[in-house]
């Protein structure tokens, strides 16, 4: 199996990283939110038609702002995310999927001070089994990074 990485959004740290492959489909995401920034994500899949929770990466503060999203997984699958990176941590991310856009969190900073950086990724994945998951890190605010694992698969076409 092959895994390709597209991103990451934001800026990577070696330190606090972490990675969620080989899981079945996505069914939820789970992410946490001051005013400014992203502070963790956690994912949910169903598996064997249990939903299982992952680790949740990020701070662990209390009373943190929380937003669920929810995908249909039974027809419903990531092809990409795209996002604003402010200073060190995450301060807008959308999920793409093959069904519509999921704004999970979006920052707004008025016009006075430094622009955030924009990243986009769109991987324009057909089948569900292309996506190959997550990885990303945290530092001590939040959700400094984030990116998609890709599995390509081959398309045979008849010779003409």
């Amino acid at each position: 199996m092959v895994l390709l990485k597209l991103g990451p959004l934001g800026r990577y740290d070696d330190k606090n990283h972490w990675e969620e492959t080989g899981r079945g489909k996505i069914s939820h995401i789970f992410i946490t939110f001051c005013s400014s920034y992203v502070q963790s994500i956690q994912f949910g899949y169903v598996e064997n038609g249990d939903l299982v929770m992952s680790k949740k990466y990020g701070s662990y503060e209390e009373n943190q702002s929380t937003r669920i999203l929810r995908l249909n997984h039974e027809s419903e699958f990531v092809t990409g995310i795209s996002g604003e990176k402010y200073y060190s941590t995450i301060s807008s991310l959308t999920f793409h999927t093959n069904k519509r856009k999921h704004e999970a969190f979006h920052a707004d900073f008025g016009s006075d001070i430094r622009r955030p950086e924009r990243f986009e990724f769109l991987a324009e994945i057909q089948d569900h089994l292309e996506f190959g998951g997550f990885f990303g890190s945290y530092n001590y605010a939040g959700l400094s990074s984030i990116g998609l694992y890709l599995e390509p698969i081959l398309v045979h076409s008849p010779n003409c």
